[in-house]
């Protein structure tokens, strides 16, 4: 009886098991991102299984690499109650550590450490989708496994395992900076194509390579470097680099949560309070040196219907859909935001009413042959055919107030609505008309 109840315990043991996979997330994901995310994680777990077979491990290295994860742990915990900011490349400063451990210990250590990092942050900080975080990891592991073994392959005259003095320590920190950097391309570059194929509208600029990204990505790759250097000469040094490295990581959190204050969760434009602070300053510029601007309001045409027929989350997928459309389609100086529900509104610096209009008129024309995919969920398959009302204002000279520019845009797009849908209205000083057609 004993071995059938114990037969009985680990076969239901395994369907639980089973059923709990069953309902990871990663099986809601389109193709091919969700063959590609498990393909990048395999990869990295066969590395993780493969790399310590063929290491020497040395009671030394492995006393470094404890203190190098107890580092890190610190640092997850001086931050672990500041919020990280969601939908947005986070910049953990967890790399710092990684590189010195992939500089100073062979690769099996670069390989292994964001497994413990990992799953300590998953404990304590609990935040964000576990599949992401795994996979992000992947690419740390897989980065800076890579920038190690690369790092060995360089002539021990030219760096070596000391960094010596002289002409040698500055060839050491330069091929540091190297294996950081290659380290850098291997991790952004495995996020990159995770991104485009999960939404191919992403503007990667905005995440990698704007100034604040970059400076970001610098300080880090030379606090890396920094620490790489004292640990080689001395690990018990290392001690030094914990307190910049916790500073700077609450400044990073603290300046992300700022700027992600601005953006609209949902499509990752500027939310409307923001959008009419900058809109604003834009406006009084606008009048200051007589140049001409306008406004655009837009409204995606029987909306309801589409939360009516697939909920509101795949609703949202239709409105990133959208917003994904007007950030490709509009200049990199147009401020666009969103302004509540499915309404969006545009500021267009040095524009006159009759450019506004043939930039509204191909936004128009762009948003009703673009189809809209909903490619994961339950709701997988869905194809929307959407169009919009667009009304627009233009401030053709003195006396006018931003308030009224925007009223006036918004009369115009009210008027659309009501004369058929699918076109572009004008209002010109205040006076709103029918200055578009409608698609047949």
């Amino acid at each position: 009886m004993a071995a059938i109840r114990l037969t009985g315990v680990v076969v239901g043991g395994a369907r639980d098991a089973t059923a709990s996979v069953r309902r990871w997330q990663l099986w809601t994901l389109a193709e091919p991102l969700r063959s590609y995310l498990l393909a990048v994680t395999v990869l990295t777990a066969a590395a993780i299984v493969a790399t310590p077979a063929r290491t020497a491990w040395r009671a030394s290295d492995v006393a470094v690499f404890a203190a190098l994860l107890a580092c890190g742990i610190v640092s997850i915990e001086a931050t672990h109650r500041t919020r990280e900011a969601q939908g947005t490349v986070v910049r953990d400063l967890q790399t710092v550590w990684y590189l010195a451990i992939a500089i100073t210990l062979p690769p099996a250590f670069a390989v292994l450490a964001p497994v413990p990092l990992t799953a300590y942050k998953l404990w304590r900080v609990r935040r964000g989708l576990v599949y992401r975080r795994v996979f992000s990891n992947a690419t740390i592991s897989l980065a800076y496994g890579s920038a190690s073994a690369l790092f060995r392959l360089i002539p021990r005259d030219i760096a070596g395992s000391v960094p010596g003095s002289g002409v040698h320590v500055l060839t050491w920190t330069g091929v540091v900076a190297g294996c950081g950097a290659a380290a850098w391309l291997i991790n952004n570059g495995l996020l990159l194509a995770a991104i485009r194929l999960a939404d191919h509208r992403t503007r990667l600029r905005d995440l990698f390579a704007n100034r604040e990204a970059a400076s970001s990505d610098l300080i880090e790759l030379s606090l890396g470097i920094s620490l790489a250097l004292v640990v080689a000469i001395n690990p018990v040094l290392m001690a030094l680099a914990l307190p910049s490295a916790v500073l700077y990581r609450r400044y990073l959190l603290h300046s992300q949560l700022v700027a992600q204050a601005r953006i609209d969760e949902k499509t990752g434009l500027l939310n409307a309070g923001t959008w009419q602070r900058e809109a604003e300053v834009e406006f009084v510029r606008a009048q200051r040196t007589g140049s001409p601007l306008a406004v655009v309001m837009i409204d995606i045409d029987h909306f309801k219907a589409v939360n009516d027929t697939v909920g509101h989350i795949a609703g949202d997928r239709v409105l990133r859909g959208i917003a994904g459309t007007l950030r490709e389609d509009l200049r990199g100086y147009d401020l666009i935001g969103r302004f509540g529900g499915d309404e969006f509104a545009i500021l267009c610096p040095q524009t006159t009413g009759e450019e506004a209009r043939r930039i509204s008129e191909r936004l128009r024309d762009r948003i009703a042959g673009d189809p809209v995919v909903i490619d994961s969920g339950s709701h997988a398959g869905y194809i929307f055919r959407l169009t919009v009302s667009i009304g627009v204002s233009a401030m053709n000279g003195p006396g006018r107030t931003f308030d009224g520019l925007t009223a006036s845009a918004d009369s115009a797009l009210y008027q659309a609505k009501g004369e058929g849908r699918n076109r572009v209205c004008i209002s010109l000083d205040g006076s709103a008309g029918l200055n578009g057609r409608r698609a047949g």
